[in-house]
């Protein structure tokens, strides 16, 4: 039996993302996640990228390899490696979400007045981006 693991790291964008690039990054990775049987979420705003993964371990650590090459962003962190029983984003090869009232009212909550992954504790970034599936950007 494999062993499933939800992966969280956030990363600095090199340069500010446009909606065109957030669709080319979002294409690639449905398409590869349909194929590797993961599933996860990703959010932008403020130049950084917050994004959980979720599959079988040797799966999602390979993709995060080759996340961590990807030159749109540095500064990789990861906050979180857990094994878990089930995905708790499965309803997304990879959901988004964005800059939006919700978005600021759930960082508000955080006693943050932007968007700063590196203030964010494990627990509360996997909280918000299950709180953002819920109401994604359609792209």
């Amino acid at each position: 039996m494999t062993q499933k693991i939800r992966l969280l790291y956030f990363s600095r964008a090199t340069r500010d993302m446009t909606l065109s690039d957030m669709k080319d990054i979002l294409t690639a990775a449905r398409t590869n996640n349909t194929e590797l049987g993961i599933c996860g979420m990703l959010c932008y705003s403020n130049r950084y990228f917050l994004q959980a993964l979720e599959g079988d371990r040797k799966e999602v650590c390979e993709l995060y390899l080759h996340i961590a090459d990807d030159p749109r962003h540095d500064e990789l962190e990861m906050i979180s490696f857990e094994y878990i029983d089930k995905p708790i984003f499965t309803d997304w090869k990879m959901g988004y979400a964005s800059s939006s009232p919700l978005f600021d009212k759930l960082l508000a909550h955080m006693e943050l007045t932007e968007f700063l992954p590196e203030k964010i504790k494990p627990r509360h970034a996997l909280a918000l981006l299950h709180n953002l599936s819920a109401h994604q950007d359609e792209i």
